[in-house]
């Protein structure tokens, strides 16, 4: 029995089976780490999408909260656009900017509240702007993009 296997070991059968097997463990492989790659990338891409929306979205609700009359249509695209942000933040944002999105527009809603005179709404609008400059920037680097825009 043994001269069998010492001769199966020294064939050509054995190696075409040893080379078969590892080519196909190396395939399986390189497929796996190409599907890992391509996930990364669709998250990313996902990503991208959802903190392009959040950005719109705050920008509108600062409108909106800023403007005493506003279109009606304008105001229910806002809100619609508001809840339909929701699930997206729940999947693709990260914690961190879920947080700051929903603590930023309180904040907003808040810092109109309290306005009374024109001059302090100037000056509230120009702190909310920045607020919401600083918050894409928060974004840029979440999303690993180093160089920050300044409106200014």
């Amino acid at each position: 029995m043994c001269e069998f296997w010492k001769d199966f070991l020294s064939s050509q059968l054995f190696g075409v089976i040893l080379g078969s097997l590892l080519t196909a463990g190396f395939t399986c492989f390189l497929d796996w780490l190409k599907s890992k790659r391509e996930e990364k990338i669709h998250l990313r891409e996902k990503r991208e999408e959802t903190y392009l929306k959040v950005l719109d979205v705050l920008t509108r609700h600062e409108k909106c909260c800023r403007e005493i009359y506003i279109r009606e249509e304008e105001y229910e695209e806002y809100k619609k656009s508001y809840n339909d942000l929701l699930s997206y933040m729940m999947v693709y944002a990260s914690p961190a900017v879920y947080r700051e999105y929903y603590k930023l527009c309180n904040e907003i809603s808040d810092a109109y509240s309290k306005v009374k005179k024109r001059k302090d709404m100037e000056n509230t609008q120009n702190l909310n702007a920045d607020k919401i400059e600083k918050f894409a920037n928060k974004i840029r680097e979440n999303l690993g993009i180093k160089e920050g825009i300044s409106c200014q």
